[in-house]
């Protein structure tokens, strides 16, 4: 906005005290008269006059009194709603970061559900009466699942790499490949972290080929040889990497530490299943590493965690060091963890009781099944400018697992009119009571039904229709391409 247009808006923003004392706000002051409106109002206004400096498509000729206030009274009602809300996830990504990875089965919710509301025996010993150590029972279930010694969970994976590194260093140092010095998701580098944990980060290799010999040559007593899952990409053509039994025999020999950060690891044989690439945690520990470290929300299919699996000795110098403190998870995560690994080494059919075991696995048939019934739900309450199909569509696992590999899926197609339509009617299907997250190609909204849970199907069908109909009222039935026609 030039200079004298934003001028002149600024200048018309009521002051604080008119906007309180405003017929938009009265009514509400009056019904919540604890909310601290003066701090929330003075926010909203800081919150305008920025958007009037930044924003070049404000326009000058609307009036700003009457504005302000409205959109004080719609921020109000948006704090009233949960932040985090259930969405219907279309993308074909199953363990996506930003919604919220691994969706939890019904005896982890159960399970979560019983700690919420009662006082918990976390650190009480029934039998003696006295204090007792936390997660006894989780302890248990994890040595039974993984075949480790001994484990300890904390509250993310990368605070159990964090928590290793400054358990060992100094003395010691930690030595990683430099093909592995891996981004993880929201821009967190791992040499960046080893290096705020630990004395000093030992990179040893190139980044496309390193061996064993090249942590040999620096390798001193008290180090940590750490191998990383390079999580979401591959290293091909000229390369090379030391194996992990190659490292554990360097690790013996210079009386050092061998530590795997699996990132996803998975409890599940997913090579028995064709879909080779993870290997399972169990058989990682057998090969006598010190410890493997995973999320509990990726591929274990649990909530956010980081489990620590190896041998006693290595856990607890672990436990002893004044840090773990600070990232031991709560009875909520305690709870869900210890009911995630029940089911593992319990349920007769774990690949249906875990809701990512289910929907990595589920057939194409079932999945074109519930695709075709969901798509004639939507075809027969949509303008004739718009269109719906079934069709092939790879999905992913994501959460950084099975990074050369996709799987096949089926989708939902929505035919929009046009490029422009199919942006536009994306962002009002996310801004539903219950978002519908779709991914955008061309012209085209693509509901990947291995993502979709299939509880979730009846509202997808139901909501998609009714927002499809709504959007091609609203623009006439001809958004954007009115020589386009409904192929049904």
């Amino acid at each position: 906005m030039k200079s004298k247009d934003a001028a002149h808006v600024l200048r018309s923003i009521p002051s604080i005290d008119d906007l309180l004392q405003s017929a938009e706000l009265a009514g509400l002051r009056s019904a919540h008269p604890h909310f601290p409106w003066t701090r929330f109002v003075r926010a909203c206004v800081d919150d305008v006059r920025a958007r009037i400096l930044e924003d070049t498509t404000f326009d000058a000729a609307m009036s700003p009194p009457s504005q302000v206030a409205g959109i004080i009274a719609a921020r109000f009602a948006a704090l009233k709603e949960p932040g985090m809300k259930r969405v219907i996830n279309g993308t074909g990504v199953i363990l996506h970061t930003n919604l919220g990875r691994a969706v939890q089965g019904e005896t982890v919710q159960d399970a979560i559900r019983g700690m919420l509301g009662s006082y918990v025996n976390l650190e009480f010993d029934l039998e003696r009466g006295e204090r007792g150590k936390r997660g006894e029972q989780m302890h248990r279930l994890i040595q039974l699942a993984t075949g480790a010694e001994a484990t300890m969970v904390v509250n993310n994976n990368a605070a159990a790499v964090y928590l290793i590194a400054n358990t060992f260093s100094p003395p010691g140092r930690v030595l990683i490949s430099r093909g592995e010095l891996v981004e993880i998701g929201g821009s967190f580098r791992l040499p960046t972290i080893l290096g705020r944990a630990a004395a000093e980060v030992i990179e040893v290799g190139t980044t496309n080929r390193t061996f064993a010999q090249d942590y040999a040559k620096v390798a001193r007593p008290n180090d940590v040889i750490m191998k990383v899952h390079r999580s979401n990409y591959e290293i091909e053509g000229f390369a090379h990497e030391a194996s992990l039994d190659e490292l554990i025999a360097c690790a013996k020999e210079a009386q050092c530490m061998c530590v795997c950060d699996l990132g996803s690891g998975a409890l599940f044989d997913f090579a028995s299943a064709g879909m080779p690439g993870e290997e399972q945690v169990e058989r990682v520990i057998e090969t006598g590493v010190d410890c493997v470290t995973m999320s509990g929300d990726k591929l274990l299919g649990g909530v956010q965690a980081g489990i620590i699996a190896g041998t006693a000795q290595f856990i607890r110098m672990l436990k002893e060091n004044p840090l773990s403190r600070a990232v031991r998870i709560d009875k909520i995560g305690i709870a869900a963890v210890e009911s995630l690994f029940r089911t593992y080494i319990f349920s007769a059919k774990p690949a249906a009781d875990i809701p990512i075991l289910a929907q990595t696995l589920e057939s194409m048939e079932a999945l074109r099944r519930r695709a075709a019934a969901v798509a004639e739900v939507i075809g027969g309450r949509i303008p004739d400018t718009f269109s719906v199909a079934v069709a092939d569509d790879d999905a992913a696992v994501g959460g950084g697992s099975f990074a050369r590999s996709s799987i096949p899926g089926v989708a939902v197609v929505v035919v929009c009119p046009s490029e422009k339509t199919a942006v536009a009617l994306a962002r009002s299907m996310r801004m539903n009571a219950v978002p519908l997250i779709a991914r955008i190609r061309g012209n085209e909204l693509r509901f990947n039904m291995r993502s979709v849970l299939p509880r979730d199907d009846a509202d997808l069908g139901a909501h998609a229709a009714m927002l499809i109909g709504a959007f091609g009222a609203s623009s006439g039935g001809a958004a954007g391409d009115p020589a386009r026609t409904n192929g049904r």
